[in-house]
C-alpha cells in the first residue's frame, strides 16, 4: 500500500482465483474509511462480483486498485480484454427469470457509482462508495 500525490491510500491486487484472498485484502484495505458494516460489505460484495466478470467473460489478468480517501472508497476492476464495452450496462434489471446479467446491475444498486469505460487497453469498472 502506498500514498499518491493527492494524499489518499491506494494499493493494487491481481485479480486471480481465489476471491476470497481478495475480498479479505479488500477488507483490510477499507478497515480505516469510515464506511457503515452494511457499505463496507455491500461494497466488498461489488468489488468480488466485478472481479468474478474479469475471470468469466475476460478471461485475461485482471487487477483491482483501491483507492482510500477521506470522503469516499473507490475501487477500479480492470481487465485486458475490452469486452465489456456498454457503458450503461446494469442500468435496468435483467428480464424476470433470466439466468444471467444481474452483477452489474446489483453494483448500480450497492454502490454510490458506478462508471465502465473500455478502450485499447481494456475495460474498467470504477465503482465508489462514500464514507458515512
Amino acid at each position: 500500500m502506498a500514498d499518491d500525490a493527492h494524499g489518499e491510500a491506494v494499493t493494487s491486487l491481481p485479480i486471480g482465483g481465489n476471491l476470497s484472498e481478495l475480498r479479505e485484502r479488500t477488507r483490510d484495505f477499507l478497515t480505516p474509511a469510515k464506511l457503515g458494516e452494511r457499505q463496507e460489505a455491500n461494497f466488498i460484495l461489488a468489488i468480488s462480483e466485478a472481479a468474478n466478470n474479469v475471470l468469466d467473460h475476460a478471461r485475461t489478468p485482471g487487477v483491482l486498485v483501491l483507492r482510500r480517501y477521506a470522503d469516499r472508497v473507490v475501487a477500479e476492476i480492470s481487465d485486458e480484454a475490452g469486452t465489456l464495452t456498454d457503458p450503461r450496462a446494469g442500468m435496468t434489471a435483467p428480464e424476470v427469470g433470466s439466468r444471467r446479467g444481474y452483477g452489474l446491475w446489483l453494483m448500480r444498486q450497492m454502490c454510490d457509482e458506478v462508471e465502465i469505460t473500455s478502450g485499447p487497453a481494456g475495460s474498467t469498472v470504477r465503482l465508489v462508495m462514500r464514507c458515512d
